[in-house]
């Protein structure tokens, strides 16, 4: 447990050394002002840039504010997440400080649970920021405006994007490069697709944590059609881990 914490440490240090915590921080609070403004105000320059189209420009509501930070933050929030993290422990490879620090003592399942906790800990607390700022904007622009089940909607993607970073903590210690890691989650992302386009898979697959946040905004789908998908990512991303454990401890360095 001391080494965990000790590791953990030197990797929050490390993270803002390098800017990938500012980096994240920055990015998800443009999402978070984005978001609202861009439901806001797009319609309206639209219609000054193109006057004869007014009518089809429908107002925009507090729906089309978490539209857009559910775009913004599944798709190129997660993505840059993926693409700062996937060199998490290639650089340690190619420095070989790892070899060095296990000899002292440093056990390796911590220096897997020290990496995954430290982008998790990231992503959480960028993900979260984001997501206030656009409730609190969206309230603003939007008085009065109620939606059902804003919060567990973004619970769930926030579980959605835990699950990305067990997938990638797997590929970042079966592969060496950053790239491999990055399309070893690639295809397991593709396969989650998959399985949520067959109609007996349909119900399990993670991916429904992504993709149908907004349905369970307007009420197109219940909470209950998320539980199934919830429980798998819990347990799947636990599996993940435990694996990620389990090759490490018996990787070469």
């Amino acid at each position: 447990m001391r080494g965990f914490i000790a590791f953990s440490k030197k990797e929050l240090i490390e993270n803002t050394r390098n800017y990938r915590l500012l980096i994240m921080l920055a990015i998800f609070l443009i999402f978070g002002l984005m978001s609202p403004l861009l439901a806001k105000f797009t319609p309206q320059l639209m219609e000054a840039l193109m006057p004869n189209l007014a009518e089809a420009f429908e107002n925009p509501t507090a729906l089309d504010s978490w539209m857009q930070f559910y775009k913004n933050v599944s798709s190129l929030g997660l993505s840059l997440t993926i693409i700062l993290f996937s060199s998490c422990l290639s650089g340690e490879y190619a420095k070989g400080t790892l070899t060095i620090m296990l000899t002292k003592g440093l056990s390796r399942p911590a220096v897997v649970l020290s990496k995954f906790s430290a982008a998790a800990v990231i992503l959480t607390v960028s993900y979260w920021l984001s997501f206030g700022v656009t409730y609190g904007y969206t309230a603003y622009l939007w008085p009065g405006a109620s939606l059902p089940h804003v919060f567990f909607a973004a619970f769930a993607l926030w579980i959605a994007g835990i699950l990305y970073l067990c997938i990638l903590m797997l590929g970042c210690v079966l592969f060496r490069q950053a790239f491999t890691s990055i399309l070893f989650l690639l295809v397991i992302t593709v396969i989650m697709g998959l399985l949520e386009q067959i109609e007996q898979t349909a119900g399990f697959s993670p991916v429904i944590l992504v993709s149908k946040n907004i349905d369970l905004l307007s009420g197109a789908v219940t909470v209950s059609y998320f539980t199934i998908p919830f429980i798998v990512s819990i347990f799947t991303s636990a599996a993940l881990l435990i694996m990620s454990i389990v090759v490490f401890n018996k990787k070469q360095l």
